[in-house]
């Protein structure tokens, strides 16, 4: 055959190949997992699987057992049931149900892959699709609030002049003298639920995500807030993050029961610890950083050690919810939560040594090395000193439960936010309110 016929030949038969095979290759990481997250999901994931069926792994969806058609058929889209179901014309069949068909173009994406040979292009064939897909660019925020939104993560800058807030898919940054807002940073999770700020002083980590969809960890840069990279993503959100003092590991609390360790470097997860039986709602980080603790809805507090992630001790005696933890040092801790009391007690003894009680719900604490504050349901804050737990101030000023706390102890701030979208901050040495208003822009004026 010569050159010259053989040219003939091809181009006489390019017109039988389907369609769907030609052009670049399809990634499933990239194309065809963000599809079957966003339409599919939600009824074939690990909270429910409809019909038997799950796809929230690539494992799991290309298992064929009891299947009278396969699931996947490399290169035969026509004899793979993910196909058929997408474009069958019986209603009662097709998926997405009770939904309208996906859109042709994404169909034809699927197609394409699938006669490509279904090719598999991640690292991890048992990783969550959520924790394998790119990084998603969130829409923008709206430029002002229609109603309050509850102030859910708040922190001070290194030099605790600003205040980062979280906001609706943004960090906001005020001016932590006068409350001026200085700074809108966007491509924040849809909501944030812990700010943390990164021990190199250059960047902040955000802890957050979608209830019931999507959690997501990402680091931004502090001076530009620039979004840098995604460190760890979920099926449900991310509710607490803590980083050992030499910003070589995070530990993160989720959603979804389980505690997660990322060597921070690479956002390698070492660990991931299915700690609690129900949501893990609050960490803390040992000063020396070698241990860690987690609470949960579960009323229990437990400690690891933080190279290996085993399971050091487990505290037992709060009987309602818990959801905020703290060392004193490094031996021992304070737990607290809806039982409306801090706990004091070591880990080497899992006994409790000491209490304050009748405080409310409590929602959040923080230390700063000389006292412990603790905000709740009664919209106020308790200073109270770590060797004998008694009550020394209360810092007034909010009308709605606290669900965000943060203290700066070199310049003497404390900062508070509340469930109707209120952030206040006290100077810690005399008490007195700096400002109090909304944390965010919103369409009318909201009295202070």
């Amino acid at each position: 055959m010569n050159a010259r016929f053989a040219i003939l030949l091809l181009l006489a038969t390019t017109h039988l190949l389907p369609h769907s095979a030609k052009g670049s290759p399809v990634s499933f990481r990239n194309e065809i997992a963000p599809i079957l997250l966003e339409h599919c999901q939600t009824c074939h994931g690990p909270a429910e699987q409809r019909g038997g069926y799950r796809l929230d792994t690539f494992d799991f969806l290309t298992r064929n057992e009891d299947a009278a058609t396969p699931v996947l058929t490399p290169g035969n889209p026509e004899k793979s049931s993910l196909f058929h179901l997408l474009v069958t014309p019986e209603a009662d069949e097709r998926m997405p149900k009770k939904a309208p068909p996906l859109p042709e173009a994404l169909r034809q994406k699927i197609h394409q892959w699938i006669t490509q040979g279904a090719q598999f292009d991640g690292e991890d064939r048992d990783a969550p699709l959520v924790e394998i897909v790119p990084a998603k660019n969130h829409p923008p925020a709206p430029h002002s609030y229609a109603a309050p939104l509850p102030v859910t993560a708040l922190a001070f800058t290194p030099d605790g002049k600003k205040i980062l807030i979280g906001g609706l898919r943004e960090i906001l940054v005020r001016d932590a003298t006068t409350g001026d807002l200085l700074q809108r940073i966007p491509n924040a999770s849809p909501r944030t639920f812990d700010i943390l700020m990164h021990s190199d002083g250059a960047s902040f980590i955000t802890a957050g995500g979608a209830p019931g969809e999507l959690g997501e960890v990402r680091q931004f840069d502090l001076a530009t807030g620039r979004f840098v990279r995604q460190l760890a993503a979920s099926s449900d959100v991310f509710l607490d993050a803590e980083m050992t003092p030499n910003g070589k590991t995070l530990v993160l609390a989720g959603a979804d029961h389980s505690l997660s360790v990322l060597e921070m470097i690479s956002a390698r997860r070492t660990h991931r610890l299915n700690a609690h039986a129900d949501v893990v709602t609050g960490l803390a980080m040992s000063t020396d950083g070698t241990r860690f603790a987690s609470v949960g809805l579960d009323r229990i507090a437990k400690v690891y050690d933080t190279a290996t992630g085993k399971l050091l001790n487990t505290y037992r005696e709060h009987q309602n919810a818990l959801f905020a933890i703290r060392f004193l040092s490094n031996d021992e801790l304070v737990t607290a939560g809806k039982d409306k009391s801090v706990h004091a007690w070591k880990h080497t003894e899992v006994k409790k040594s000491r209490e304050l009680g009748g405080l409310g719900d409590l929602f959040r604490t923080v230390f700063d090395g000389a006292s412990l504050y603790a905000g709740g349901a009664t919209g106020k804050v308790v200073q109270a000193s770590p060797d004998k737990l008694t009550a020394q101030r209360t810092f007034e000023g909010l009308s709605d439960w606290i669900g965000a706390l943060a203290i700066h102890p070199e310049t003497e701030t404390l900062a508070a936010g509340s469930h109707d979208g209120i952030v206040a901050i006290w100077s810690t040495k005399d008490g007195a309110l700096r400002f109090k208003q909304p944390a965010h822009p919103t369409e009318a004026p909201v009295s202070k």
